[in-house]
């Protein structure tokens, strides 16, 4: 079977664009949907050696002993009644979460050892939305909100495309870019409203959307104007925030900036292998191809202009009803990775294709995030801290989601 799959996609890829064309889509959806299942079967996070090995790694969080309580106070992390206003929504009072972005919402190669795997796609551990085991062994945002609401629903689960069902209320596609955002806020839409279990009028949604990074690695550089880039991003992002308003009630968004992409060519600079180099370049030519090497101060600007954007459109009055919010979660603007003993960057935060994210750093997201949440607007964190440094909880002063309006309004 690994050998039949393998040809199969090798096959695939020395194929001309026109002649993928004229084949069957059916097919191709086919072989490659197998393709994938076989990697996730084989090298995801049901083999216990993997595992293991990558503890071993240190590409995965160390895990919290089980006589180590969780860190809050989740008595009144819920409200007696449920909310009507998204100001006043308490961690326990969402009841479904959902995710829309790209490889880094799929959980590309989380667990992968070898560059080939990193098509696995490991939803159940991304820190935004896995609900895998607990916080102790992967911490992630689901992981937190179930200690507050163990009834929460919509979280990915083990290894999964997007079409299976353990994937659940995740969206997210492998190379989605900007573009894609509308018709991802449609089918999520569209999977809520036929989900038995939520009552869309009645139940708080929490959806979380990152885009970006596939835009700057493989479309600026495919243009002589890339800063015509910002004004599609702009439309496309205001066309799917609608889509979630109108169809989607009682329901908080919060949308992350992409990390600008700076810091991980800075990282690969003196500490590289040649293939970690390889698969960087392919993965994001535009930023590690030699030959754009002089188009980068221009491309690191966009980047910065992007993420403003991203803020000024979260901004728009018409995002902010008493059922609906957009709240930023900038997090991953100034974002770093960990450095290592040595002063240099510490590898182990990446997969092994040293290119996107290792378990590790889908923790430290995931707490990054959750302190993101509860930091008023205007005073949260862009940049990561250390696993556990700083974790937040909600207090009596301030015991709600932070919001444009409670945080202007000290309504806590």
């Amino acid at each position: 079977m690994k050998k039949l799959y393998l040809c199969l996609v090798l096959e695939l890829c020395v194929l001309t664009m026109s002649q993928r064309t004229a084949l069957d889509t059916s097919i191709l959806n086919s072989i490659y949907r197998g393709y994938r299942n076989w990697l996730t079967q084989s090298y995801g996070t049901r083999n216990g050696d993997r595992m293991s090995q990558l503890r071993n790694k240190y590409k995965f969080q160390k895990e919290v002993p089980i006589d180590v309580p969780f860190l809050c106070n989740v008595t009144a992390g819920r409200s007696p009644k449920v909310p009507e206003s998204v100001h006043h929504l308490k961690p326990g009072d969402i009841d479904v979460i959902a995710a829309m972005g790209d490889s880094v919402t799929i959980g590309a190669g989380v667990t992968s050892i070898y560059t080939f795997e990193v098509n696995i796609e490991n939803r159940g551990i991304v820190g935004s939305i896995g609900g895998q085991g607990t916080w102790r062994e992967y911490l992630t945002l689901p992981n937190i909100l179930k200690e507050f609401n163990p009834k929460l629903i919509g979280y990915s689960l083990g290894d999964a495309i997007s079409t299976d069902p353990a994937a659940q209320l995740n969206v997210a596609e492998a190379g989605a870019m900007s573009k894609d955002m509308t018709f991802m806020a449609t089918y999520l839409v569209n999977k809520i409203k036929v989900d038995p279990r939520i009552d869309i009028n009645k139940h708080w949604k929490l959806i979380s959307l990152m885009i970006g990074s596939n835009d700057f690695c493989s479309n600026m550089c495919a243009t002589s104007s890339p800063w015509t880039m910002l004004n599609d991003h702009k439309i496309d992002l205001i066309h799917t925030l609608r889509i979630l308003r109108d169809n989607l009630p009682r329901t908080f968004v919060a949308l992350i900036p992409p990390p600008h992409l700076k810091e991980l060519v800075a990282a690969h600079q003196g500490r590289e292998s040649f293939l970690c180099y390889l698969a960087s370049m392919i993965e994001c030519s535009c930023m590690f191809a030699l030959q754009f090497r002089d188009r980068r101060p221009e491309y690191y600007k966009l980047i910065e202009r992007w993420q403003e954007i991203d803020e000024e459109v979260a901004n728009y009055p018409e995002f902010h009803r008493n059922d609906f919010t957009v709240v930023i979660l900038p997090t991953l603007e100034d974002a770093k990775i960990p450095l290592a003993e040595d002063g240099f960057v510490d590898f182990s935060y990446l997969n092994a294709d040293c290119f996107h994210w290792s378990q590790k750093l889908h923790a430290l997201y995931a707490n990054n995030l959750w302190n993101d949440l509860l930091e008023p607007v205007g005073n949260k964190s862009r940049s990561l801290i250390s696993l556990f440094e700083k974790f937040l909880c909600p207090t009596s002063e301030r015991p709600f989601l932070m919001t444009y309006e409670n945080s202007q309004n000290n309504e806590t």
